[in-house]
C-alpha cells in the first residue's frame, strides 16, 4: 500500500504567522501546496502533499508530521485525508497533545 497524497486542514486561527514551509521531501513527497480558504463558517489552511517519492510510507510521514506540529499551538485540532493507490482514502480527526500525534479515524 503506497500513499499517493495527504491533505491536512487546520482552522486558520491556529496557524501562527511565519510558519515554515515543510520540506516535502522529508515527508516523502515531491510536491507541496499551502492554501487559505475563507468561508462564512470557518477560515482554514490546507496543506497538500502530492507526488510521492519512491520511499514514501505512512509511518515516516506521521513521524515527520509530529516534528512539524511543534510549530503549532499544542492541542491544535486538524483533519487529515490520506490517499493510497490500492484502497479507499482514510479520513482522520487529529490533535497534537502531550508530545504525541493522536489520530481518530472518521467514517
Amino acid at each position: 500500500m503506497s500513499m499517493t497524497s495527504v491533505t491536512i486542514t487546520v482552522p486558520s486561527h491556529f496557524v501562527p504567522g511565519g510558519l515554515p514551509t515543510p520540506d516535502c521531501k522529508q515527508f516523502g513527497f515531491n510536491g507541496f501546496e499551502r492554501s487559505f480558504i475563507r468561508s462564512a463558517k470557518d477560515n482554514t489552511v490546507t496543506f497538500a502533499f502530492f507526488a510521492p517519492t519512491t520511499n514514501c510510507n505512512e509511518e515516516h510521514f506521521d513521524e515527520e508530521l509530529e516534528k512539524y506540529f511543534w510549530h503549532f499551538s499544542k492541542g491544535t485540532p486538524f483533519t487529515m485525508k490520506k490517499e493510497f493507490d490500492d484502497q479507499p482514502p482514510e479520513h482522520h480527526q487529529c490533535q497534537y497533545l502531550n508530545n504525541k500525534l493522536i489520530q481518530e479515524s472518521l467514517f
